[in-house]
């Protein structure tokens, strides 16, 4: 598992990315939530990203009033909002709030982050991304910029079958390289 809390590559990145790492370390997440494993997901650690995309930091949750409590260190910021929800059937905490440009989420399920099918989404797009290239990487972006989010956009770009992108996504968490290769050739 690529451990997307090390906040380099986001500081070496494009001023986006830059800005990013800087409104991370100054909310101090990693820190803050060490109890629940943050990592961060979404686009923004991918070079698929538009001046839409948030921070994504998924946490493995099992005590939602603790990460709640936790959370409340954001509380004061604009559109701060914490959600108890279902997500596919699991129990899933929700806060958002903003940091400067960036709107923030904060996911927490009673899982590994590494079990959330945010992160297996971020694992295999990553894949795909660093198969495909270039073109993969311009026609996302561009999807994305028409208003697709990202697991739709991949699934477009892909020709995946079915009605539903995110579990057409997710289905190929588990495929080789060799596989993701043979699907990218069929494309």
């Amino acid at each position: 598992m690529r451990a997307w809390t090390d906040l380099g590559p986001l500081r070496r990145g494009d001023p986006r990315q830059r800005r990013a790492a800087i409104v991370l370390e100054e909310l101090a997440i990693f820190e803050r939530l060490a109890a629940f494993h943050p990592a961060l997901a979404g686009t923004l650690p991918l070079p698929i990203h538009t001046e839409a995309s948030d921070l994504d930091v998924l946490c493995e949750v099992h005590d939602r009033d603790a990460f709640v409590r936790a959370c409340g260190a954001y509380a004061a910021r604009p559109g701060f909002v914490v959600q108890h929800v279902a997500v596919r059937g699991v129990a899933s905490t929700v806060v958002n709030f903003r940091a400067g440009e960036f709107a923030v989420e904060l996911f927490g399920q009673p899982q590994p982050v590494a079990a959330q099918h945010g992160w297996r989404h971020l694992q295999v797009e990553a894949r795909v991304l660093a198969l495909a290239g270039a073109p993969a990487i311009a026609a996302i972006t561009q999807y994305k910029r028409e208003g697709l989010k990202t697991e739709p956009a991949f699934a477009r770009w892909l020709g995946l079958p079915g009605d539903d992108p995110y579990l057409a996504v997710l289905a190929l968490a588990d495929a080789s390289d060799d596989e993701l290769r043979a699907l990218l050739a069929r494309g």
